[in-house]
């Protein structure tokens, strides 16, 4: 089996995330004119106990997978390989099945006291097997992840998400005419089988493309004495904090709405004003300030193994080779991403949601969207560096703030939901430079700002051709203004990338498919090579 490179691996999943994403929209968007708004409250009243017990079922145990295989194969030790998959694959399926079955045996209970709908019973019945397939999926994303190997992941996704839209057509629609109860079952085993899809591919492909003889040729050069117990100490090291991190941070989650619910009653708002604001801020805000994470939360699924096979073989100048590549990847992204969202903030959100309120919100947390992406590629590092337990404190540390501020600003009736947007900026921002800092504690770093500078410089001309087209328009900028405005903006910004040879034609000729095409053109402008 050929590697992939690091780039080339965060490219693939980078693809796949975006198209996903798309995806997801047109599901949500299907399932909504199938079902209705309220069997889709039905579907969403369960999806808090999903994600709970998924927590509880994999444990971190993908992610320990992932670097511990990755260094094992970096020292060509297969049977290190072989004890981590079943260490891991015995505490996750033994784990799942309990799960599941706690599961079904409560199942009066969490309908009596936990779901507020009691129609949301069939979901729930229904959502009990995601569980199993989910966990045993995950064994696999973190293997294909720790031989850095990301396309089967890739196209896993891709198959998910489309056997569950050709499901929600052949059942939801059928089930609608019995019930709402029964659509949103539908709509829930048309998961199930997306997920069963994803699963059943990537068993075959471990078996046609990445078997161990594949992986690690026999006879392999080094192999371990080490005890099932020391393997299963490496794991919980990282499983460990990894599964505190998402359930303290679930809970911090659960409490923010709360929080700012009370708060804006303390600032005069009243309660039906303050939930649709919230509304606003959570439910249409933050999905447009994090859409440039799908890009570094590529790059953080791919620095995890590379962060531990450059560690395993003692080599700290790849691995600040990998964060320089990280912080270039993270400002092309952000920058450019940054200057729509905090000088087109108003226009944009009118334009998609029809609705303008949303854009001070936006544009208050938009000059900080660097620092939101940064934050995945850093967390990578420190996971790769069996740092997780840190990443997990500075988390905490984020997200406690986050609550703190909120409760000091959102109180004031000159901020409001404004003062939310402010807390969630400052709480990012903070939570970054504390994995920064981390990081540069653990390799040390030079800042190699050159990169950066030049970015800086395409975006600064992306934003003066935009509000050279959009001057005239004024507050009456329309919708197709604004995206014409966008497009040539872009197209500008990355002919200055490559003319200022922050993109090269060698770099862009590694994107699957359109990578010799691009590169094709790349040539062809001034100063590009």
């Amino acid at each position: 089996m050929s590697r992939q490179t690091f780039l080339q691996g965060a490219l693939i999943l980078m693809i796949a995330g975006i198209v996903t994403r798309i995806m997801g929209f047109i599901y949500r968007i299907v399932l909504t004119r199938l079902i209705g708004a309220e069997a889709m409250g039905l579907f969403q009243i369960v999806f808090p106990i999903l994600g709970l017990a998924l927590t509880l079922v994999t444990m971190g145990f993908p992610l320990a997978i992932a670097k511990l295989v990755a260094e094992a194969v970096a020292k060509r030790d297969a049977d290190r390989v072989r004890r981590v998959l079943r260490i891991s694959s015995a505490c996750v399926l033994t784990s799942a099945a309990l799960c599941m079955s706690l599961m079904y045996a409560f199942r009066h209970v969490v309908a009596r006291y936990w779901l507020t709908d009691p129609r949301a019973y069939p979901t729930y019945l229904a959502m009990i097997p995601v569980v199993g397939v989910i966990a045993v999926a995950s064994l696999y994303r973190g293997y294909f992840q720790g031989i850095q190997d990301m396309t089967p992941t890739a196209w896993a996704s891709i198959l998910e998400q489309s056997v569950r839209i050709v499901s929600i057509w052949a059942l939801a629609a059928y089930f609608v005419r019995f019930s709402l109860a029964y659509a949103a079952m539908a709509a829930m085993v048309g998961m199930v089988l997306g997920e069963l899809s994803g699963l059943l591919f990537l068993i075959w492909q471990q078996r046609r493309r990445a078997r161990m003889d594949q992986i690690v040729p026999e006879p392999a050069y080094a192999r371990t004495a080490e005890p099932m117990r020391a393997t299963l100490r490496a794991i919980t090291q990282l499983s460990l904090p990894v599964t505190a991190s998402r359930l303290i941070w679930s809970l911090l989650s659960a409490a923010e709405p709360i929080l700012v619910l009370r708060a804006l009653g303390m600032a005069g708002v009243p309660l039906k004003q303050a939930t649709a604001l919230y509304g606003a801020y959570s439910g249409m805000a933050i999905p447009l300030l994090v859409f440039p994470t799908v890009v570094t939360s590529s790059l953080a699924t791919n620095l995890v193994p590379a962060v531990a096979e450059a560690q395993a073989s003692g080599n700290l100048d790849r691995i600040r080779h990998r964060l320089s590549q990280s912080i270039t990847v993270t400002a092309m992204v952000s920058f450019p991403a940054s200057v729509v969202f905090t000088f087109f903030a108003a226009p944009l959100t009118r334009a998609i949601y029809g609705d303008a309120q949303v854009g001070p919100m936006l544009a208050i947390m938009a000059p900080f969207v660097f620092m939101l992406c940064l934050q995945s590629p850093l967390t990578g590092i420190l996971q790769g560096l069996n740092r997780a337990g840190t990443a997990m404190i500075n988390s905490i540390v984020g997200g406690v703030v986050r609550l703190a501020v909120i409760l000091v600003l959102a109180t004031r009736p000159s901020l409001g939901i404004l003062g939310v947007s402010m807390a969630t900026a400052f709480s990012f921002t903070l939570t970054a430079a504390l994995h920064l800092i981390a990081v540069v504690r653990e390799i040390g770093f030079q800042m190699r700002t050159a990169s950066v500078v030049r970015i800086g410089l395409a975006s600064a001309a992306m934003l003066a051709y935009m509000l050279l087209v959009t001057y005239r328009a004024g507050s009456a900028l329309t919708g197709s203004a604004l995206l014409l405005a966008l497009l040539g903006g872009l197209m500008i910004y990355f002919a200055l990338l490559c003319s200022l040879r922050v993109l090269t034609s060698r770099a862009v000729e590694r994107v699957p498919k359109v990578g010799p095409w691009l590169a094709a053109v790349v040539r062809h402008l001034p100063f590009a090579i």
